[in-house]
């Protein structure tokens, strides 16, 4: 409110009071002036200030305020107007309350000092304006976080003394935890505000939340969309047997609202990472579904143990653990485990137990054969699958009879082995001679022919 410097015809008589005074519907206002005479004229303690409504001429001026060293003038208002200011100190002010829309015009200010001085300042009269009740104001609007209490305040659009307002919050939230609170100021002004306490819970995010302050002739409201941050508990799936040595990636949602931000979704188990992928799928009402994949390769050691997701939001976390259910690896298998002939080169084949793409597993061939020609190779399938597998070549021998030929598997994080015993026959042959000679051969006897 500016105040504006208007002189008048006569020299000397100045005054300066705001151009225009904006007042809202029920409430009031306080319309600072000052003013001067010229220098021929003494303000005594018989001058008085007279306030007059919508004045356009000297008849028909309706009088709304008057000095208090004047009583001889009716109150038209029931006491809404008041002439605040000390007029024989050169002090104009005057204040409105309960404002109704009538009071909205200009206003001129005239005055009398007995027979001495009679002047109407005609060149400047301050413009009352009644608006509508201004709504109440919120706060805070931020930082809600389910399950945390929190305390909001509606605080009404006014300082005018007298008043008392009555507060009434509405909404999905408990509104019976409710104060409201009255202060007076130095300066005679007075806030008045409500408090509201109470926990949010996930559902009350996106919820409406209104404040509504009602006076003697009206009544304000404020409405706010609560904003509750939350985070749901994770899930973390598939739930399945995991295999010794098989790279697998597990997945954890979780759904909530991090207010405009990303949370932190980290994983910790007894396990080796290779890899960690955090990313969101947006939903409707400032929703989101965020994930997380995290890929490793489990060992034996890890059957049993714990592998947690924690998600942490602006300080507030939630997790979720599973126990690993790991399965020793699978043997590999070998073929062909037919009758091996002595004396003839045969080829075996040990194909790994898995088929995920990038393992490159080590195969190691041991036995009492000779292990030194084997070869490793891969077969590339559908969806990227891969075969791996390992031949060995060999010349079995008696000897080799019922010996163990062993085939490891290993990978980064295990191995699995797979243990077969030959069976070595001997070529088909006659003996002319009886023999008790054993061998590891199955032999073929027939008796010594007549002569």
């Amino acid at each position: 409110m500016s105040s504006q410097e208007q002189t008048e015809a006569l020299i000397g008589f100045k005054i300066e009071a705001p151009a225009e005074v904006s007042v809202q519907r029920g409430l009031c206002v306080h319309i600072p002036c000052k003013f001067t005479v010229s220098p021929g004229f003494t303000l005594t303690r018989d001058v008085i200030g007279i306030w007059y409504k919508g004045y356009n001429g000297f008849a028909n001026k309706k009088i709304v305020a008057a000095s208090t060293d004047s009583s001889q003038f009716r109150d038209t208002t029931n006491g809404r107007f008041i002439f605040n200011g000390k007029v024989s100190a050169g002090d104009c002010s005057f204040s409105i309350s309960d404002a109704q829309p009538g009071d909205a015009a200009q206003y001129q200010l005239r005055i009398e000092n007995k027979n001495t001085l009679k002047f109407a300042y005609v060149r400047f009269q301050p413009n009352v304006y009644v608006t509508d009740l201004k709504e109440p104001d919120i706060s805070p609007t931020e930082g809600l976080i389910a399950g945390e209490e929190v305390t909001l305040t509606c605080t009404a659009p006014t300082n005018c003394p007298g008043l008392s307002p009555t507060f009434t919050w509405e909404g999905s939230v408990n509104t019976e935890r409710t104060q409201s609170h009255t202060l007076r100021h130095q300066d005679g002004n007075f806030s008045y505000w409500s408090n509201i306490t109470f926990t949010p819970s996930p559902r009350d995010h996106n919820s409406p939340l209104s404040c509504t302050v009602t006076y003697k002739h009206g009544s304000a409201e404020k409405s706010i969309t609560l904003n509750v941050e939350y985070l749901n508990k994770p899930d973390i799936f598939p739930i399945k047997k995991l295999i010794a040595g098989e790279q697998v990636t597990l997945t954890c949602t979780i759904f909530g609202n991090c207010m405009e931000t990303s949370p932190t979704i980290t994983w910790a188990g007894n396990i080796n990472i290779t890899n960690v992928g955090n990313y969101q799928l947006l939903q409707p009402s400032d929703n989101a579904t965020y994930v997380s994949h995290v890929t490793f390769t489990p060992s034996q050691t890890a059957h049993n143990t714990s592998l947690t997701c924690t998600v942490t939001c602006k300080g507030t976390s939630t997790n979720h653990s599973t126990i690993l259910d790991v399965e020793y690896l699978k043997e590999p298998d070998i073929s062909p485990t037919k009758y091996l002939i002595a004396g003839e080169e045969v080829t075996l084949t040990c194909t790994a137990p898995t088929n995920c793409p990038g393992l490159s597993p080590t195969f190691t061939w041991e036995g009492s054969v000779n292990t030194e020609r084997t070869q490793m190779y891969e077969l590339p399938q559908q969806h990227g699958n891969v075969i791996y597998r390992s031949n060995i070549t060999f010349t079995p021998s008696p000897r080799d009879h019922h010996s163990p030929l062993s085939c490891t598997v290993t990978y980064k994080h295990g191995s699995t082995e797979k243990s077969i015993t030959l069976n070595v026959e001997c070529k088909s042959f006659i003996l002319h001679v009886f023999s008790t000679h054993k061998t590891n051969c199955l032999l073929f006897i027939s008796a010594p022919s007549t002569i």
